[in-house]
């Protein structure tokens, strides 16, 4: 294949690309429309089948509507990421966000009961050191993005 060729089919690779990317990314709108309507449906049924003066149905209603909220969280991020790499822009922000959110969706939802001792604590540490990692890139990214700005 000559270079005149290669040339033209790797740019028809990349608009395949960034469109396929495109799609995804209104994939990701139509999974936040029917999580925002999941979330409003989940509230209304717990509502109705417990009423408000139930404690136990209040817990699980926090406790629903949290996970879908986080996970929301989650589509947003990675909407963002994906719309940065068709942009061509950075997507550390947008994937420590996301791992944020993740990792902090999985600690909500930990239930300890539900593992041995020993299992537990060693899920529980996996938590905490990818919490802490992620802590650490967000006050890293952070500071150098208000650096760069102050410099500007």
């Amino acid at each position: 294949m000559d270079r005149p060729e290669a040339t033209r089919v790797t740019g028809w690779l990349e608009g395949s690309v960034t469109f396929l990317q495109t799609v995804i990314a209104g994939f990701l709108v139509v999974l936040l429309a029917l999580g925002v309507v999941n979330l409003g449906i989940t509230i209304v049924a717990s509502l109705t089948t417990f009423g408000a003066d139930d404690p136990s149905g209040v817990v699980s209603l926090i406790r629903s509507a949290i996970d879908i909220v986080l996970y929301l969280f989650v589509v947003v991020e990675l909407y963002k990421t994906i719309v940065a790499y068709v942009e061509a822009k950075s997507v550390v922000v947008a994937v420590i966000h996301a791992g944020l959110i993740a990792v902090v969706r999985q600690i909500i939802i930990f239930k300890p009961d539900d593992y041995n001792p020993t299992e537990a604590i060693t899920i529980a540490g996996v938590y905490v050191l990818l919490l802490v990692a992620l802590l650490a890139g967000f006050y890293i990214v952070h500071r150098e993005i208000e650096e760069s700005d102050q410099l500007e």
